[in-house]
């Protein structure tokens, strides 16, 4: 039950390219849907914007895509809180996929509440619903990491958790002939930052770790 030869077709031939330090691990994310060989839910925060494919990643134009070309059954839950990004959005699914303004938290405890009731779960969850300021980046990580809270009952051992704007953080003095001189490892930071840190208190597993970074084991 993988994906119809046109997907990866349009994802090598037309969004690989675009998709600079993201396409290697949306690559993986679609792999691993591949993998299960069944119809996938999908959950997004953060619609796409307007053409912004390297900047933005374009990730519902991509999901939406994918499940056109998947099971039937498949399905993409997108919510953004700004109403505009939903009218955009809804130029472009199709009706496969569900789009929700609302504040991301308070939509997930409800969709959560909703696959309970009818005995589901997730494949892939897709965080992306704050803008990250590089330099102050606990307001977003703090809201993924609420994201990622309002959803672990709907998370089996192996759905995949993916967070968008991660690059890796770390202390370095810079020495002589600027060389690199590490203070401590690089983790990851950015949106994903506490999401990573509550992910190595219970064990989770690190599956990716770029410039999104995704775990299963949740």
């Amino acid at each position: 039950m993988g994906t119809s030869p046109e997907f990866w077709n349009f994802f090598e031939g037309e969004a690989a390219p675009r998709l600079a330090l993201r396409a290697n691990t949306f690559r993986t994310m679609f792999e691993y849907l591949d993998r299960l060989n069944r119809p996938v839910n999908i959950i997004e925060t953060g619609c796409a914007r307007v053409n912004d494919w390297s900047g933005e990643g374009q990730s519902t134009i991509l999901f939406d895509k994918y499940i056109h070309h998947h099971a039937a059954e498949s399905k993409l839950y997108s919510v953004d809180i700004n109403k505009s990004a939903i009218d955009y959005a809804s130029t472009f699914t199709g009706p496969k996929t569900t789009l929700t303004s609302d504040d991301s938290v308070k939509y997930l405890a409800r969709l959560t509440a909703d696959f309970l009731m009818k005995d589901r779960t997730a494949d892939l969850v897709y965080l992306d619903a704050y803008d990250l300021d590089w330099h102050h980046w606990y307001p977003s990580a703090a809201h993924h990491l609420m994201e990622l809270c309002a959803v672990l009952r709907i998370l089996r051992k192996d759905t995949l958790v993916v967070v968008d704007d991660c690059a890796n953080s770390a202390y370095f003095v810079r020495g002589q002939n600027n060389a690199i001189n590490f203070i401590s490892p690089p983790i990851i930071g950015g949106k994903g930052r506490m999401v990573a840190e509550f992910a190595a208190r219970i064990g989770a597993k690190v599956e990716f770790a770029e410039y999104q970074a995704g775990w299963s084991g949740f």
